[in-house]
């Protein structure tokens, strides 16, 4: 019997074939789905670009059958001539080869002597943090108060604006896209204050900041930022006593709090101007990499990648929310419990992709430092991950100073009399301290 996947040099791929698997990750390529027919010269090029062989499904795609499995038996019958030595392939580096050059490097050049001269990423900080900061702050006010708007005035109108729901997403990541630690940092502070817990912009904010990791197009990180600002859209026709309540739920509880999955897809299902990716986050958000998830249990590659995403952030995003039967945890013990879900809950790959767009301190974190200072992170170090730039808060003695005092962990240097670097991450409002004020 003939197998439905074949596997085939991308070289002799044509249009019309259905690519069913790819030799790497599909988070590791530009394609937003798994599985889709080749359609043209740029499927083509793309595919040749990032991999070296795809696995095609006889069975789908509209090119014939025969004709696919002729590109297959030529490729064996010229198998020995496709074996090209490394060496005469040296000038069609893999993708990705940039990046990891830099981390290699990183290791090497503590200081980002030589790093600072490599290519930088496709999207970089466009301006500082500090002079983001209004900017991130009216965007984030303006997303949730237009959110909240359209959802106490759903019960008249029973149908969501789409229109006003772009509004509420681009500036958010236009600011996003000009300095994501402005809005991460902002995120942080916003959420110590937030009284009403289904109006919350959060996982539109880590959505937006993974796909700008990510090297997504804007229109790409414009769905992931909708689909992330509607997660939790059902939960406003879910009884407010389960939603507030202090303590466990009951299980008849629990089967109600899981109806929001479908309340919010039946509400945005009425919205036109919302594309399929946005409902397939909505529709996917609580399905697991284990199979363990609901509604459907789906697992693995079963899941969409909008739709892993969506979870990843949604949980992130919880954790890090003070909640009627849970304080809310530091980012970096967030980061530190997403790392240990990695592979179970979440793809592998995706919660490494995550805590490298975020750090293991994410700005706006208290840390402490090995000096017993106590800093906020600022700005985040793209290439070396532990060591972002901090405004120191305490003395030693964690008596605060009259005035922060900016530091850059990428420039003390390690084994220095006065090198620094941070040995623990702390709660928010620790020692009594409030980044807010020390920030903007």
């Amino acid at each position: 019997m003939q197998p439905r996947r074949l596997k085939i040099e991308t070289a002799n791929l044509e249009c019309g074939m259905y690519v069913a698997q790819l030799d790497r990750p599909w988070l590791e390529t530009p394609f937003l789905f798994k599985g889709f027919e080749i359609r043209d010269a740029k499927d083509l090029q793309q595919l040749r670009h990032f991999c070296k062989h795809v696995y095609v499904d006889i069975s789908q795609g509209s090119l014939s059958e025969d004709k696919v499995l002729g590109a297959r038996g030529k490729e064996q019958q010229y198998a020995s001539v496709l074996a090209v030595p490394a060496t005469r392939r040296e000038h069609a580096a893999p993708a990705g080869l940039t990046r990891r050059l830099v981390d290699a490097l990183s290791r090497f050049d503590r200081n980002g002597v030589i790093t600072k001269f490599l290519p930088a990423p496709q999207y970089r900080n466009a301006v500082p943090t500090r002079q983001e900061a209004p900017r991130a702050a009216e965007a984030y006010d303006n997303a949730a108060r237009i959110l909240n708007e359209m959802l106490d005035q759903f019960p008249q109108v029973k149908k969501l604006d789409a229109g006003r729901l772009h509004q509420a997403i681009g500036p958010l990541v236009d600011s996003i896209l000009r300095n994501q630690d402005a809005m991460a940092w902002l995120l942080g502070m916003r959420k110590r204050d937030v009284n009403r817990p289904l109006r919350q912009v959060g996982s539109a904010v880590w959505a937006a900041i993974l796909g700008r990791h990510l090297g997504f197009e804007r229109r790409a990180i414009d769905t992931l930022a909708m689909g992330g600002l509607l997660l939790d859209l059902g939960n406003a026709r879910i009884p407010q006593s389960i939603i507030l309540k202090q303590g466990p739920l009951e299980e008849v509880e629990q089967k109600i709090i899981r109806k929001h999955v479908a309340l919010g897809l039946e509400m945005v299902r009425t919205a036109p101007g919302l594309n399929a990716e946005v409902i397939a986050m909505l529709q996917h958000h609580h399905e697991r990499h284990d199979g363990s998830g609901y509604p459907k249990g789906l697992s693995g590659a079963d899941i969409p990648v909008f739709g892993r995403i969506a979870g990843l952030v949604d949980c992130f995003d919880a954790m890090t929310t003070k909640r009627p039967y849970a304080p809310a945890k530091s980012a970096y013990d967030a980061v530190r419990e997403l790392n240990s879900l990695s592979g179970t809950l979440f793809q592998k790959e995706l919660v490494e992709q995550f805590v490298q767009a975020i750090g293991m301190f994410p700005t706006g974190s208290l840390v402490e430092l090995n000096t017993g200072e106590i800093a906020v992170v600022t700005e985040q170090n793209r290439v070396q991950r532990l060591r972002p730039a901090l405004s120191l808060l305490t003395r030693p003695d964690k008596t605060p100073l009259a005035a922060p005092k900016a530091l850059d962990l990428a420039r003390s240097r390690q084994g220095a009399n006065d090198s620094h670097w941070i040995v623990r991450g702390l709660d928010p409002g620790a020692y009594g301290l409030d980044p807010e004020k020390f920030f903007g």
